[in-house]
C-alpha cells in the first residue's frame, strides 16, 4: 500500500527539522452525529487528539485506556477544557494491549454498547529501551513492542470490523510512522532471502525473525514494528477487497458494507512521554533533541484528527503533514510484496491460534 518511485531515503534530522517548523493545519471538520473511539488517549498525541475530537461536537466519544482510573482522569481533563460538552458524551472502557484477552473483551464491550461506530483511532503504542518479553497463554512470548504495536492492534482492528462495516462511511486509522522507511533491505536480508528461497511460506518464520531478542535495538526494532503495521494495513485493506485509494473494484460506488476506509497516519517526532521507560541519560538527550526536531503533542495530534475526516482516497495510505506520504520504503517492490504476504499470513495465524473463530 505504498509507492516505489521515490523519493527514497531515511527519515532523518532534516526531515524532522522541517516538520517541526511547519506543523499541520488545525482540523475544523465537525464530528456531529458521529461515534468516535480513541485508544491510547490518556497522554501524548492520543490525548490531544481525543481533546480535539471532543471540541468538534461528537455524538459519543469512547475512550480506551489501560485502567478505568486513567480513563476517568482523562475524561475529567477533557471536560475541564470543553465545558460545553456533556459528561454523558464520553464513555470509558478498559483495554490492556499486552493481553489478547483484554483486547477481545474490550472489542466485545464496544460492540455491545453501540450499534454504530463511525471513527476509530488506534493510538496506543510504546517504545522500550530494551527487549521486554511478554507472555500469555495461547499466544507465546513476544517482544512487548511487537505485541502492543502490531499484534494487539491488528486483533482489535479485526474485532471491530463487523461493527465498522455496518456503519456507513466509517473509518479506521492506525497511528504509524514514516520511520518504517528507515528499514533497509540489508537490515532484514535474512528474512527477505528466506521469503524468496523457501518452497513454502510456512518455512519463512518472518515474525520469529523480527521477534528475535539477539538482533534487537531501540531504533531499528521500533521502525521494524512500524513496517509490520504497514503490512497489517495492506492485509486488512485487501481482505476487504480494497486497494490503495479505493474501497471496492468500482471506484466511487461505495456500498454500505464495502468499508471501512483504513489508513495509517504519522504525527512526526513529537514531545510526548513515549520514551518514559528510557534511562535518565537518554531522557536528557531526547529533551534536547526534541527541542530542535519535534512538534508539540498538540501539533502532532492534528494529523490524527484530520485523518479521520478523509474520504475513499485515503484507503490503504499513510497520512502525514496534511498530505499522503510520498516517500518510498528502503526495500524493493518485489521484496515488499513477498514479505508483506508472509507477515500478514503469520499474523493472522497467531491471532487465530488464540481465537480460532476470528473473522478475517
Amino acid at each position: 500500500m505504498v509507492q516505489f518511485d521515490g523519493p527514497f531515503g531515511k527519515i532523518g534530522p532534516g526531515y524532522l527539522y522541517r516538520g517541526a517548523r511547519d506543523p499541520p493545519a488545525e482540523p475544523t471538520q465537525s464530528f456531529h452525529g458521529k461515534t468516535v473511539l480513541v485508544t491510547g488517549c490518556n497522554t501524548g498525541v492520543g490525548y490531544q487528539a481525543a481533546l480535539k475530537i471532543a471540541a468538534l461536537n461528537p455524538k459519543r466519544l469512547i475512550l480506551g485506556t489501560r485502567t478505568l482510573a486513567k480513563g476517568e482522569a482523562t475524561r475529567d481533563k477533557i471536560l475541564a477544557q470543553t465545558p460545553s460538552l456533556s459528561r454523558s458524551v464520553i464513555d470509558i472502557f478498559e483495554i490492556e494491549y499486552t493481553s489478547f484477552r483484554s483486547v477481545i473483551g474490550f472489542a466485545e464491550a464496544i460492540k455491545d454498547s453501540t450499534s454504530a461506530l463511525d471513527c476509530v483511532l488506534l493510538s496506543a503504542g510504546l517504545i522500550n529501551p530494551s527487549y521486554v518479553a511478554t507472555s500469555e497463554d495461547g499466544v507465546g512470548t513476544w517482544d512487548m513492542a511487537i505485541k502492543v504495536n502490531v499484534l494487539s492492534t491488528a486483533l482489535l482492528a479485526i474485532e471491530l470490523l463487523p461493527l465498522l462495516r455496518r456503519t456507513s462511511g466509517s473509518i479506521l486509522e492506525f497511528v504509524g510512522s514514516t520511520g518504517y522507511c528507515n528499514v533497509t533491505s540489508q537490515q532484514i536480508r535474512p528474512v527477505l532471502d528466506r521469503t524468496t528461497n523457501s518452497m513454502s511460506t510456512e518455512d519463512v518464520d518472518a515474525l520469529k525473525f523480527f521477534n528475535d531478542e539477539k538482533r534487537w535495538n531501540p531504533e531499528g526494532s521500533y521502525c521494524e514494528a512500524k513496517l509490520l503495521l504497514m503490512f497489517v494495513l495492506q492485509g486488512l485493506v485487501e481482505s476487504l477487497g480494497g486497494s490503495q485509494g479505493r474501497l471496492s473494484p468500482l471506484k466511487g460506488e461505495i456500498q454500505r458494507d464495502s468499508g471501512p476506509i483504513i489508513l495509517a497516519c504519522c504525527p512526526n517526532q513529537t514531545k510526548t512521554d513515549l520514551g518514559r521507560n528510557f534511562p535518565v541519560g537518554m531522557k536528557v538527550f531526547m529533551f534536547f533533541w526534541n527541542s530542535v526536531f519535534a512538534r508539540t503533542a498538540e501539533q502532532g495530534s492534528r494529523t490524527l484528527v484530520s485523518g479521520l475526516t478523509l474520504g475513499e482516497e485515503a484507503n490503504g495510505r499513510m497520512w502525514s503533514n496534511d498530505r499522503f506520504d510520498d516517500r518510498s520504503p528502503n526495500i524493493t517492490a518485489s521484496e515488499w510484496e513477498g514479505l508483506q504476504k508472509v507477515v500478514w499470513k503469520e499474523i493472522v495465524q497467531v491471532l487465530k491460534g488464540y481465537k480460532p473463530d476470528l473473522a478475517i
